[in-house]
């Protein structure tokens, strides 16, 4: 996906950040996924659905990280699952069961939503990358 930012009006791509890259991000567990989501962030590249904030949400143990979970979501670019995003996910879901390896629906939902964008995935979950024709973020940190 890509928005127009600034009076210029650039054209900038958006990546769907997983629940993998949050989790190390808030835990302040991996420094080079911190740095890499932090350009990210700064540069407004940022975006996220509703799995995800579910998904992150249901790991917070106390109301100020519910709070702190949902200042940070915020301004950032929200994808929705439509009907159309929903069926190319079984269809993605069905598609890797052919191939012989089963993905979450979750997964294939997430594929499903950054394909529709033409958006890359920022994920530290290796089943996105058997899915076919999926763009992923290469970090820049080693």
């Amino acid at each position: 996906m890509q928005k127009l930012c600034g009076k210029a009006g650039i054209a900038i791509t958006v990546v769907l950040v997983d629940t993998s890259v949050w989790m190390e991000y808030f835990d302040r567990k991996n420094p080079s996924v911190r740095g890499d989501l932090n350009a990210l962030l700064r540069q407004g590249e940022v975006a996220t659905a509703g799995l995800v904030l579910a998904e992150l949400r249901h790991g917070c143990r106390s109301t100020p990280q519910v709070r702190g979970l949902l200042q940070a979501m915020e301004p950032l670019v929200y994808l929705e699952a439509d009907r159309d995003t929903w069926l190319r996910a079984g269809e993605l879901a069905a598609e890797c069961s052919a191939r012989g390896f089963r993905i979450a629906i979750g997964d294939s939902l997430l594929a499903a939503l950054a394909m529709r964008e033409s958006a890359s995935i920022f994920t530290l979950d290796r089943d996105f990358e058997r899915i076919p024709r999926l763009q992923l973020f290469r970090r820049q940190s080693p």
